[in-house]
């Protein structure tokens, strides 16, 4: 049964954070989804040109409206308060539904759902594409989503990392992905429960998170315990490097535009942010204008800024044409996959 947030304080001005940021960040960044601007040096933070929700991008979209980051964390929001935990397959069958009216969806998660849809067990989807693909693949599209549930069992690490394995896996196999969505939500309840007082102790609670979800894994099918322990190993390095001053993703290991859709460019790129923005703002901006999977990075990012800073940060203007948007254009973008419905998580 997910955590119950407090009706008042902190930790729900947090929480609301965590969901509101994921969806602004995501809005903020369509505009810029898929280009490549010169790379920038992380020296100091980029200030614009686009600093504003202004749509377009390689979808057309209005000013403030989301893409299928913020839509499948609505279905998994909804899904985790109606069935009052993690249900694998009531959440596979709530992106299944979601499939019919997506307009972006990224080629993992499409071609897990198709196996579901053609009669492959839930729990097994994502093992079978991701062993089906060589390279084996480790997109961002579970760890964007995976936000309701650092929110939903804030104050339940056994629970919250059985749920964002769970989770990950209906698409996202490789224990890099895997890895990711267990240290991001531990991270984001550290900051919401007020666990983690600064930066570095949310930092720090990802960190410590990657033992217990590797020792989770051992066993897991497909899964060697040198494959996990590695992915472990990359990530504990991405924390490390987002501490520096840079982190390194304009390399030839890692680069924001050449490796866009990689879990660990998108898990690198929002601790760094968590660690030298500021405040909201600053960090979502800096992040879109780098460009590459804009709204995947911005949406991750902005979750994690969100869950730090609190709701209270975001600019007012921002959440307003996110929560506004497609009010005039009904049906299931605007009523059922729309950010209003990560709001229930905490709120309803």
């Amino acid at each position: 049964m997910p955590t119950t947030i407090p009706p008042e304080g902190p930790a729900r001005s947090r929480a609301r954070g965590a969901v509101l940021g994921l969806a602004v960040g995501d809005a903020l960044g369509t505009t810029l989804e898929f280009t490549t601007p010169a790379p920038c040096s992380f020296r100091a933070l980029i200030s614009g040109p686009h600093d504003e929700l202004t749509g377009g991008g390689p979808f057309s979209l209005e000013a403030g409206q989301i893409t299928d980051d913020t839509q499948m964390a609505s279905c998994l929001a909804l899904s985790l308060r109606e069935r009052r935990g993690f249900d694998a397959d009531d959440v596979a069958s709530r992106y299944l539904a979601w499939r019919d009216h997506a307009f972006d969806i990224g080629s993992q998660t499409s071609a897990a759902l198709a196996a579901i849809a053609n009669g492959t067990r839930p729990a097994d989807a994502g093992r079978e594409v991701w062993q089906g693909r060589h390279p084996r693949p480790a997109g961002n599209g579970s760890l964007m989503r995976t936000a309701p549930i650092g929110v939903a069992f804030a104050m339940d690490p056994a629970a919250r990392r059985d749920a964002a394995l769970r989770d990950s896996a209906l698409t996202h196999y490789d224990p890099r992905c895997l890895l990711a969505c267990t240290a991001f939500d531990a991270a984001l309840a550290a900051a919401i429960t007020g666990a983690a007082g600064t930066r570095e102790e949310v930092l720090a609670a990802a960190r410590e998170e990657l033992e217990p979800a590797l020792l989770a894994l051992r066993g897991a099918p497909g899964l060697t315990d040198q494959e996990v322990r590695e992915a472990a190993e990359a990530l504990a390095g991405d924390l490390h490097l987002a501490s520096r001053s840079d982190p390194l993703l304009y390399g030839p290991d890692l680069h924001l535009h050449t490796h866009q859709g990689f879990v660990r460019v998108a898990f690198r790129l929002a601790f760094w942010e968590l660690l030298h923005a500021p405040d909201f703002r600053s960090g979502l901006v800096d992040v879109v204008n780098r460009g590459g999977d804009a709204d995947t990075n911005g949406a991750i990012a902005g979750a994690l800024l969100g869950a730090f800073f609190g709701a209270a940060a975001i600019p007012r203007r921002w959440t307003e044409r996110v929560l506004g948007a497609l009010e005039d254009r009904p049906g299931p973008l605007r009523d059922l996959y729309h950010p209003r419905r990560l709001l229930e998580l905490v709120d309803g």
